[in-house]
């Protein structure tokens, strides 16, 4: 399966969830937004959200500094 992320496709071996994915990218979810196939995703349905053939996701990352 492919997947876009962040503007590079992205092989997976099976299918999993927006949540499983920030997990295996060790990314903290309160530090990110998801946005899934072009629509803002609500943190509370990473969960449920399966990450299809095709998707495209951008996860954007709040740095802070000053």
């Amino acid at each position: 399966m492919c997947v876009r992320i962040n503007g590079d496709n992205q092989p997976f071996a099976s299918l999993t969830t927006v949540a499983a994915l920030i997990s295996l990218r060790k990314l903290r979810p309160e530090t990110v937004v998801v946005e899934h196939n072009g629509v803002i995703l609500a943190r509370d349905k990473w969960t449920e959200t399966a990450i299809k053939e095709n998707d495209v996701l951008e996860i954007l990352s709040f740095v802070g500094g000053g």
